[in-house]
């Protein structure tokens, strides 16, 4: 990789506040990588950053993203629900139809393997199935099935990339179906109370107090059976 992305990660982040939203107008998930890339590398320019507001800007975002051979994982932080992605310049929500297709446009050029859903509740078995199906470039999927505080999330999120940066320092030639399985044990022996459903935490499912966010990570399963399997559940 080059000397500007040895991450290999691609940030795509849209506003976090709104109408309705009691977020700060300057709230990102930049300044976490920015501290976990001069941690782990000594400079904060080890990763690409963009921000977008709307659907047509994030499929632009994502193709060139996907074409940059130095590229294998997307992280869109953004606001979500069951139903798909919001972006705070769109009306529309971004279902998994819209995303699949956008993570399809780059076809053979792709270098992408990847997607990290910083996103309330679309981090579901299903969609990651949909797009696995759809996609056989594609490796691995993270996710919340739960909404999640912006504050727990974004600490989650440190755990996990910070993580994947520990190992990818350690093996830079690591395959990334072995990262990502070395994260999730990490995970799960160190996070436990937050990667946990609600319910796997004793709650029920429509508690909204809950604790639990429910973060999945996604893969293909190995072997004739096939199918998708939660790292974080199913190992």
């Amino acid at each position: 990789m080059t000397e500007t992305t040895r991450t290999g990660i691609a940030v795509i982040e849209s506003k976090w506040n709104g109408d309705g939203i009691l977020m700060r107008k300057n709230a990102s998930v930049r300044p976490m990588f920015d501290m976990l890339c001069d941690l782990h590398f000594g400079n904060t320019h080890e990763y690409v950053y963009e921000m977008v507001a709307t659907a047509p800007a994030l499929a632009d975002a994502i193709m060139r993203m996907a074409w940059d051979k130095d590229i294998s994982t997307i992280y869109l932080a953004c606001h979500g629900n069951r139903e798909g992605l919001h972006l705070h310049g769109w009306d529309q929500i971004v279902d998994r139809k819209k995303l699949s297709k956008m993570l399809l446009e780059g076809g053979s050029r792709r270098s992408l393997s990847g997607i990290y859903l910083g996103a309330c509740e679309f981090g579901t078995h299903d969609l990651a199935k949909y797009l696995l199906d759809r996609d056989p470039k594609l490796r691995w999927i993270a996710g919340y099935q739960h909404p999640a505080d912006f504050i727990d999330g974004t600490a989650l999120d440190v755990m996990f990339f910070n993580n994947w940066f520990k190992h990818l320092e350690n093996d830079p030639g690591a395959r990334v179906r072995d990262i990502i399985e070395l994260v999730a044990d990490e995970l799960k022996n160190n996070c436990k109370g937050l990667i946990s459903t609600r319910e796997e935490n004793g709650f029920e499912p429509d508690d909204e107090d809950a604790a639990g966010m429910g973060l999945s990570i996604y893969v293909r399963a190995r072997g004739p059976k096939g199918g998708v399997i939660d790292l974080l559940r199913d190992r």
